[in-house]
C-alpha cells in the first residue's frame, strides 16, 4: 500500500498523496510550543468568546451540558489570533500548491468529540456544503489531542476526490448537516484511518468522502481546521441556498435560530 503519511518538508511527495488519494496526512506540521500555543487560545476563545456567540456559531451535543460543545465555526472573524494563524504564509503557499490555484481563506474551525459521548461525523464532502465552481477547496485538519479509533479518528476513501459530488440528505446531527445517501461498502473498502499525534495534520480536497466514528473513550478529541477555496471559485447560489434551507429546517427542529 503506498503510504499516505508524508513531512511537510517533502514538497513533491506531498503534492503527489494529495493528488493521487485526495488527502494527505503530514506529520507534526505544530511544535509543541505551537501547539502549546494553539491549545492556549482555544481555550481564551471558549471562555470569552463562545459565551457571545449566535446559536448557529456554537454547537453543543447537549445545550444543557456546556462541557458537550462540539464545534465553532468562523473562529478567524471573531478572534485576530486565529486569523492570524490561518493566513500565515506556509499554510497559504501549501493550499496553492494543492489546489494550483491562488487562494483566500474561507474560516477556521474547531472541532470536539466529546469523551463518552462523542457522535459520529456522517460520511459527506466538504464541497457539498461548499457549493462552488469550480469546486476547488482544500482543508487542513490539525490534531490537537491524540487521535486514534477509539476516540473517533477520521476516515478518508481514498481517490474518491476523483468523481462528483454525491447526492447528500439530511443527517439530523448538527454541524454536519447533510450526508451522502448511497454511501456503502465500497466506500468503507479501502479507507484511510487518519490516527494523528498532536499536532499532525491532514489535508483534504472538497470532494473527499470522510467520516468519523463517535468517541467511546474518556478522553476529548480535539482538532483546528482551516478552509481555503481557490479565488475563482464562486459560490453557486441557487445550490447553496438549497443547502441553506435544508440546515435552517433542521436547526428549527432543534431549537437554534
Amino acid at each position: 500500500m503506498i503510504c499516505v503519511r508524508q513531512s511537510l518538508n517533502n514538497v513533491k511527495a506531498v503534492e503527489e498523496s494529495f493528488n493521487r488519494d485526495g488527502f494527505v496526512h503530514m506529520e507534526s506540521c505544530l511544535s509543541q510550543e505551537e501547539l502549546g500555543m494553539a491549545q492556549r487560545q482555544i481555550e481564551r476563545y471558549k471562555r470569552d468568546i463562545v459565551p457571545v456567540l449566535k446559536s448557529t456559531e456554537a454547537f453543543y451535543e447537549d445545550h444543557s451540558r456546556p462541557s458537550s460543545l462540539k464545534q465553532l465555526q468562523r473562529m478567524d472573524q471573531h478572534d485576530e489570533w486565529f486569523s492570524q494563524f490561518a493566513l500565515q504564509t506556509r499554510w497559504m503557499e501549501l493550499a496553492e500548491q494543492m489546489l494550483r490555484q491562488k487562494v483566500v481563506l474561507n474560516g477556521v474551525e474547531w472541532f470536539n468529540k466529546p469523551k463518552l459521548s462523542g457522535k459520529p461525523t456522517p460520511p459527506h464532502q466538504d464541497g457539498f456544503y461548499f457549493c462552488l465552481k469550480p469546486d476547488e477547496a482544500v482543508t487542513f485538519w490539525f490534531a490537537i489531542d491524540s487521535v486514534d479509533e477509539e476516540n473517533g479518528c477520521l476516515r478518508y476513501a481514498r481517490r474518491s476526490h476523483l468523481g462528483g459530488i454525491r447526492p447528500h440528505g439530511c443527517s439530523q446531527i448538527l454541524g454536519f448537516s447533510q450526508t451522502i445517501l448511497d454511501f456503502g461498502d465500497d466506500d468503507r473498502a479501502d479507507a484511510y484511518a487518519a490516527l494523528m499525534k498532536p499536532g499532525d495534520m491532514v489535508a483534504h480536497h472538497s470532494r473527499t468522502i470522510h467520516w468519523a466514528d463517535g468517541n467511546s473513550s474518556k478522553r476529548t478529541r480535539e482538532s483546528l481546521a482551516l478552509v481555503f477555496f481557490s479565488e475563482r471559485a464562486q459560490r453557486d447560489k441557487e445550490a447553496f441556498g438549497r443547502y441553506q434551507d435544508s440546515v435552517n429546517q433542521q436547526h428549527g427542529e432543534n431549537g437554534i435560530s
